[in-house]
């Protein structure tokens, strides 16, 4: 269950990230002459507005339903950010109090569920907007970018494990020798 909830939370924050582009982007650049874009390793990649095909209808309704989410995720976001405040003041109190401790617990996931909820109906409104088509090479353009993701984490990975010892660890190393 915990693994289900995890990929769903990935794929809104992947088709969340697209929309947040597409509105930056109808509301930057003519829909007509999209402008490529650089990739921050340095290589160029297409934009995901040409790939996609959206007519200017589309980017106007896009634009629309973020400019009516924006609002409300900031306001989820903003008490995203006080339950934090208020979990992380109760963990650190004089006195340890578990049951506001668990309060601010239940404060702070109702308040992250809030922003999936914002998300997830966003994405349901994209997606009514895209055509059969835009969708099949939107789910292959979101499976990519999974793919590359995971591929990015595991190089990470592989080279921080192959990464000299930190300063500090190189000084006790030196202490125990």
């Amino acid at each position: 269950m915990k693994r289900f909830s995890l990929y769903q939370l990935v794929l809104i924050l992947m088709f969340s990230f697209v929309c947040f582009f597409v509105s930056a982007r109808a509301q930057n650049a003519p829909p007509e002459a999209p402008r490529e874009q650089n990739d921050r390793r340095g290589g160029r990649r297409p934009s995901i507005l040409r790939e996609l095909g959206l007519s200017p209808e589309q980017l106007q309704q896009i634009r629309r339903l973020n400019d009516d989410r924006k609002p409300l995720i900031m306001e989820a976001q903003n008490r995203v950010r006080d339950a934090m405040r208020n979990l992380d003041a109760a963990i650190y109190a004089d006195s340890i109090n578990d049951g506001e401790i668990e309060s601010r617990l239940k404060e702070l996931q109702t308040a992250q569920a809030e922003i999936a909820r914002i998300k997830a109906r966003n994405e349901i409104e994209v997606r009514k907007i895209l055509t059969p088509e835009q969708l099949v090479k939107f789910r292959e353009l979101r499976r990519r970018f999974a793919d590359k993701r995971k591929d990015f984490q595991e190089q990470r990975r592989n080279s921080s494990a192959d990464e000299k010892p930190s300063r500090f660890n190189r000084r006790n190393n030196r202490r125990a020798n």
